[in-house]
This record gives C-alpha cells, structure tokens and sequence, in this order.
C-alpha cells in the first residue's frame, strides 16, 4: 500500500540518535493508521471535490478519499486528505449500506504551521481524537481542516 523508501534515506517515520532516543515523524501516523485500519476490502469511493491545476496536471482534486470495508472485525474505516493549504472542506460520504454502523472515532492528523516538526525534545505534530464528524441518516458529514489527515471509523452496533 506504501512506499517506504524513506527508511533509508533522512525523512524515516522514526528517527533515532544513535544509541539515545526515538521519535515519531509527522509521516509515521499515516502509516500506522493505514496499517492497523487499513485491513480488509478497498471500497471505491466517490469523490466530488474542488480542483486545482499544477504544472504537470489538471483538475487535481482537494479532497482524496479510501475507503476499507473489514467485514471480520464490522468495521469501515474512512481515510480522507484535504490538500488545500488554505480552507477546510465539507466532507460528505454516503454509508447507507452499512445500516446498524455507528460513528467510533474522528481522528485527525493538523497543524496550524506546515512546516513544524517533531523533535527527539518536542513532539507538536501528532493526531488527535475530537473531529468534527457526524453520522445523520446515512450520510457521514465533516469538516476536514485544511492540510489535514483524517481516519473517520464507524464499527457494527
């Protein structure tokens, strides 16, 4: 699902002194969310965002979304990307056909200075637990915070 080429290189998920203490980068976290929620059946999700153009591409959308239905556990879990430096956006998904699932968790990975980095001394960049996401007849709604990561869990009542 990932490409760990940085394990190699200056940017790892967990730095280290040597032989001293570890710390957790900013990336880490989207790699163990992705590793302890991102199990069982890749759900296509639809995706109506505002775009942006870049120079090799046009009408990149704000908003990138993955979806992973684990049947064994009765849980789906939303991952979704908001690029927008600037504004949060409205975020919408259809869950109807997981009648009887209820909202668990909105975590969210921000910060308001994109460019802070945790430290061996400080960690200032890591996720919290109190998103904005709601679950209204059969609808999840949010607002994903501008450059943010969001993991949005529903589970089986």
């Amino acid at each position: 699902m990932a490409c760990m080429a940085q394990l190699v290189n200056v940017i790892a998920p967990i730095m280290t002194e040597n032989e001293g203490r570890a710390w957790k980068q900013t990336i880490y976290y989207p790699y163990m969310h992705a590793s302890v929620f991102g199990r069982g059946i890749s759900l296509k999700p639809v995706i109506s965002s505002p775009v942006y153009d870049t120079k090799d591409f046009t009408d990149v959308p704000y908003v990138d979304s993955a979806v992973v239905y684990n049947e064994e556990q009765e849980e789906v879990t939303i991952f979704a990307l908001n690029r927008h430096i600037h504004e949060s956006l409205e975020f919408s998904i259809d869950v109807r056909s997981f009648e009887g699932y209820q909202l668990n968790e909105h975590i969210v990975l921000e910060h308001e200075n994109l460019k802070a980095v945790n430290t061996v001394d400080e960690q200032v960049v890591k996720p919290h637990s109190n998103g904005n996401a709601q679950l209204e007849n059969g609808s999840i709604q949010a607002v994903l915070s501008n450059a943010s990561w969001n993991v949005i869990r529903l589970s089986k009542r």
